[in-house]
């Protein structure tokens, strides 16, 4: 066997090692219980949040702009979930009076409130992944706070980019190649937004200050999971199409369920990406 197949097999085997490590650290580690909790309170954050949203900017504007945000992601959220979305924010929009009041602040506490519940929940997640404790007193809640409006910031920095760009380039006459850029345009900016977002969290989340998982926020588990979570959504969206019978089992709540159920796939492939990370810091350190 020459060089080259040496070196072939010995990737081969490194990469099937690592897999199997991952795999079972997901499982030591209950990943999937730390996302069941994480997809609770992101839902939890949700209709609140719109609810607030929707009220503050209808002081400064149109808040029917906000359909063309929700429009963006229709392709990689289930058409159930989407539905639901729609919904609420039509109603929303439909009962907005153009002024904030204390139901505006309500929403706006527990949506803020369980988006940080969320985020500490991931963070707790992180810090099991690396097998560290949690930070204590106030800095913990600063850090979840920190990132909590880091999410918020590039979320709504996502969603203006895909909405306003298309925008500008219609004034720039790009001809055939135009309607390329802005077919795939949003789904670059989804990726680049998820990219960046996801090597925060793994960059910042964990409490451990060592080298090997101080790793540089442009990380393989942020590639590998920003595709994984575009391709699931993409999945799960055409399995409810095609083979869901989610309506038919929970009735009435089926949309609900499908959207928890989305949100909790989302969390869980969140989460991979970190064990990856870990798992292939661990691999390259001296035995």
């Amino acid at each position: 066997m020459n060089t080259d197949d040496t070196a072939k097999h010995s990737a081969a085997g490194d990469t099937w090692r690592l897999a199997m490590q991952v795999w079972n650290a997901m499982d030591e580690r209950h990943m999937g219980l730390i996302a069941a909790g994480v997809a609770f309170y992101t839902m939890f954050a949700i209709f609140p949040g719109m609810a607030a949203t929707i009220a503050i900017w209808g002081v400064f504007g149109d808040p029917s702009v906000m359909h063309d945000y929700l429009e963006q992601i229709h392709g990689v959220i289930p058409d159930a979930a989407y539905g639901v979305l729609k919904d609420q924010l039509d109603a929303l929009i439909a009962a907005n009076t153009g002024s904030i009041g204390w139901t505006t602040y309500a929403s706006l506490g527990v949506a803020l409130y369980s988006v940080h519940g969320a985020v500490a929940s991931l963070v707790n997640g992180l810090n099991a992944i690396h097998a560290r404790g949690h930070r204590v007193g106030m800095l913990r809640v600063a850090a979840s706070l920190l990132l909590t409006l880091a999410v918020l910031g590039l979320g709504l920095a996502a969603l203006a980019t895909v909405v306003f760009v298309p925008l500008i380039l219609n004034f720039m006459h790009l001809g055939h190649y135009g309607a390329f850029v802005l077919v795939y345009l949003p789904w670059v900016v989804l990726f680049l937004a998820l990219f960046i977002l996801l090597g925060l969290f793994y960059r910042w989340g964990p409490t451990s200050e060592s080298r090997d998982l101080r790793h540089s926020w442009a990380s393989p588990g942020a590639f590998v999971a920003a595709l994984l979570w575009i391709a699931a959504s993409i999945a799960f969206s055409v399995y409810l199409t095609y083979f869901g019978a989610y309506n038919r089992i929970y009735g009435s709540i089926g949309a609900i369920i499908a959207l928890l159920t989305w949100l909790y796939i989302s969390a869980y492939i969140l989460l991979f990406g970190a064990v990856l990370n870990a798992e292939r810091a661990r691999m390259r350190q001296p035995q």
